[in-house]
């Protein structure tokens, strides 16, 4: 299968190394705005024969693309999406899909419209620690508290206190700590957990307008959970699920790499499995599966989950106080 990249930073250079162990998936090319930047991608995975494109119209004419990867700027995934469903690819599109709702669902109506599959590109719901985690969620009894952390000290935030303007804390590429970081604990929440009845959010905005850390509280009937998350703190980043028989505790959320149950008398069970480091691998593999059985959508990383995920980032993000240009130019749609 044919894919193009598009975005050449750090995500897509691990997308890659992972994809690569796949046999059905080939690099036909990748997307840059500039020939050097492509260049520079593919010479950490020297392969003679993947074109160079710099500009995503020129990988939408190219009969010979069968699927794209978007990692792109936050703010560029719905027009690089239907641009590309449009022209009859499929699309793995980065998490977040979009900057917001609207655009998500401008995504899904192209996906529908020309029968092509898009897929948002959680890694997390993916992995086999993942189906490992939904197996023992009946061990805790029933479930009362969902603690979701996240918080990762930003080599960039050295650059914003220089008095540079990094792209990961500027509102005009739909950024911020919650659509970078806190996803991850919220989308795992919501896969395990479904939507909320109400959100909560509070947080510390940058001046530029993005928030650099943030909690968001969701309430359901019977439980509740907190997402923490910050891109301007370093955290031990322990997420636990606990329940009235013990708790699940996890290590790394977005990559599940170590789960262990704790019951309520202090003894530990380990539920994880061995650690794959091509972590990646799993959703692409997926995403093709899905493909070849001519699925137009995943039964795991679902279009209801991803506009559920996005409907509580909408809400967090109106309470913070965080508004993106993306915003004002989906209502004027």
């Amino acid at each position: 299968m044919n894919f193009v990249i598009v975005g050449t930073n750090f995500i897509s250079d691990t997308l890659l190394s992972a994809a690569n162990t796949l046999p059905a998936f080939n690099l036909y090319g990748v997307c840059s705005r500039k020939q050097s930047s492509g260049e520079a991608f593919l010479s950490n995975h020297p392969n003679t024969d993947v074109k160079i494109f710099t500009s995503i119209e020129q990988v939408c004419q190219d009969p010979n693309v069968d699927a794209v990867y978007i990692a792109a700027p936050n703010s560029l995934h719905k027009q690089y999406a239907v641009m590309c469903l449009e022209a009859g690819k499929h699309v793995l599109g980065e998490k977040p899909s979009a900057a917001n709702s609207q655009e998500l669902n401008a995504i899904l109506t192209a996906a529908n419209a020309n029968k092509r599959l898009y897929m948002e590109a959680m890694m997390t719901t993916h992995l086999p620690n993942f189906a490992r985690l939904k197996n023992a969620l009946s061990k805790i009894g029933k479930p009362r508290k969902f603690i979701g952390q996240y918080s990762q000290y930003s080599s960039r935030y050295d650059k914003y206190k220089n008095g540079e303007r990094p792209n990961t804390f500027l509102p005009e590429f739909a950024n911020g700590a919650l659509l970078d970081l806190g996803v991850y604990p919220l989308y795992l929440l919501i896969a395990l957990w479904g939507a909320p009845q109400r959100v909560s959010a509070s947080g510390v905005l940058l001046d530029t307008g993005v928030d650099g850390a943030g909690d968001v509280l969701l309430n359901y009937d019977d439980k509740q959970a907190v997402i923490s998350y910050s891109k301007i703190s370093q955290g031990d980043n322990i997420t636990e699920i606990q329940g009235e028989r013990g708790r699940l505790r996890i290590h790394a959320v977005s990559q599940l790499k170590h789960i262990e149950f704790v019951a309520n008398n202090g003894e530990v069970e380990v539920i994880s499995d061995k650690f794959d480091e091509h972590f990646m691998k799993y959703e692409v593999a997926h995403f093709m599966q899905t493909i070849n059985a001519q699925k137009r959508e995943s039964d795991v990383n679902t279009h209801q989950l991803a506009r559920d995920v996005m409907n509580v980032l909408d809400t967090a993000r109106k309470q913070l106080g965080v508004v993106y240009p993306n915003d004002k130019n989906a209502a004027a749609d």
